[in-house]
């Protein structure tokens, strides 16, 4: 189990990029073979959930937001297209208004496939970086946003528990920079099924295993544990859920190191405990915060 919990987050990242380009190369619909990847991909860190906890206390079928957290994970993929598709139609008129020719077209398709994913991984988890700093810096998006912390456990749906507010400006920010740079569909999606399995297993309550300088390259659960941590000193750092390079950089970086214990076991969700447990008052109190400041 210990070689398990060592070699699942990397082999599963390879084997889903690695089948992605091979649907890309046999032009297979990508409205039919994304959704199967990324369900397959959740499905798949339920499993090692039960196979590998990280912590035998979390469990999703015993956790009584499973339900609410189901919600949000299905309103919030039935409105992605949506928000993708207003965005492109924002980026059409500002090319009709002529205020996108200065970057229009301007990325570099004539580069490795592999180097413009890369390339698009980076974009992604920078645009990510700064919508997830301001949310937890600027109060009004802080209320959207502490619906996602106030999760006392990690399980695979803890990713999706998000309100639809949250869920629009984190993918109208993150798409911008490849619409406006004219990114090439296949990168697009790639960098899209990076985000999705990152995403999903820094959530995942799996046993992952990493040497200490991987922290500093990759998004680990360990980093993102912190992040939930219910000590706010840990929660406002390591604000990228896809790759730690913009915490290093802006130093919002924290090593799971440095918390004095073990980051499987460590007290999550909001120290006020302000958010409600019921489905609707998660929908609409921060709406109302927004002209009241919540007690």
């Amino acid at each position: 189990m210990i070689m398990l919990a060592r070699i699942n987050c990397p082999l599963i990242l390879i084997v889903f990029m690695t089948t992605s380009v091979y649907c890309l190369q046999k032009a297979w619909p990508p409205t039919v073979w994304v959704p199967v990847l990324a369900a397959s991909h959740f499905f798949l860190m339920v499993a090692l959930e039960r196979i590998i906890p990280r912590n035998p206390a979390y469990n999703l079928f015993q956790d009584k937001q499973s339900i609410n957290d189901l919600v949000f994970n299905t309103i919030n993929g039935a409105i992605r297209p949506a928000i993708g598709a207003a965005v492109a139609v924002f980026v059409a008129w500002l090319a009709s208004k002529g205020y996108t020719g200065i970057i229009e077209n301007s990325w570099p398709s004539q580069w490795p496939l592999a180097i413009q994913v890369i390339l698009g991984v980076l974009c992604v988890s920078f645009m990510d970086y700064w919508n997830h700093r301001l949310a937890h810096t600027v109060n009004r998006l802080w209320w959207f946003h502490s619906l996602h912390h106030s999760a006392t456990q990690m399980h695979a749906l803890k990713g999706g528990r998000i309100h639809f507010v949250d869920e629009i400006l984190h993918d109208t920010v993150t798409a911008l920079p490849f619409l406006l740079l004219g990114a090439p569909v296949e990168v697009i999606l790639l960098a899209g099924i990076w985000g999705v399995c990152t995403g999903n297993m820094v959530h995942a309550n799996v046993d992952q295993r990493f040497p200490g300088w991987a922290h500093y390259l990759f998004p680990t659960v360990h980093l993102h544990n912190l992040h939930h941590c219910i000590d706010r000193r840990f929660q406002d750092s390591n604000y990228s859920g896809t790759l730690p390079i913009w915490d290093v950089l802006f130093h919002t970086f924290s090593h799971p190191n440095k918390f004095p214990g073990d980051t499987a076991r460590m007290d999550m969700g909001i120290q006020e405990g302000y958010v409600s447990n019921h489905l609707l008052k998660q929908y609409y109190q921060p709406l109302l915060w927004q002209f009241k400041k919540p007690i």
